[in-house]
């Protein structure tokens, strides 16, 4: 018998979101599987049906949001004018769609294998967007750069959320990306 689609993603979705809420407020070593079956109002198997275990669960949802995160950022348009309203709309709805994104990214640092793991998947997307060849090495160092100032700016807007305005945000990037940082300093 077919298992419903529908049905089947709500289920991952309870089970993700059970397990973001734990997440939240201890570290992924002291969450159980009984925990997040309680929240979610499953039983132990259906989590097993899902996911191997805790960890794959934790992996499931950064390949997620590694793959979501990239499609959402291929649609900015990095020389349009209106580039930080682009840029505050986009992470706006992404946060917002996928609200559990925030607690994977508020544990990240830069350090952290999701860390490397999305910066390992963005910089051949960059790369490529920028039409910049391999052999350009000062040119992949920029990008790699970037990205990890960009990754660390959001981490770390992420765990003061809401201390500064998503749209100041999106205007200092703007400023860094067009004007570069030394300019953000004395402005």
């Amino acid at each position: 018998m077919k298992k419903n689609p529908e049905i089947t993603n709500a289920t991952r979705n309870k089970l993700i979101q059970a397990f973001c809420k734990l997440y939240k407020e201890k570290p992924i070593t002291k969450i159980t599987i009984k925990e997040i079956t309680d929240i979610a109002g499953y039983n132990r198997s259906t989590f097993y049906q899902y996911f191997e275990d805790i960890f794959a669960l934790l992996e499931y949802i950064e390949d997620e949001m590694i793959e979501t995160g990239l499609e959402k950022i291929n649609e900015i348009d990095l020389d349009a004018l209106n580039f930080n309203e682009q840029f505050v709309f986009t992470l706006s709805e992404f946060l917002v769609t996928h609200d559990y994104y925030s607690v994977i990214l508020s544990k990240t640092d830069i350090h952290s294998d999701f860390f490397n793991k999305l910066k390992s998947k963005a910089m051949p997307n960059m790369i490529e967007r920028f039409k910049i060849s391999n052999d350009n090495k000062l040119a992949v160092l920029a990008i790699e750069f970037y990205l990890t100032g960009i990754l660390t700016l959001l981490n770390k807007w992420i765990e003061n959320y809401k201390e500064i305005p998503i749209e100041e945000l999106g205007t200092l990037l703007h400023g860094i990306w067009y004007d570069g940082l030394l300019k953000q300093l004395k402005g």
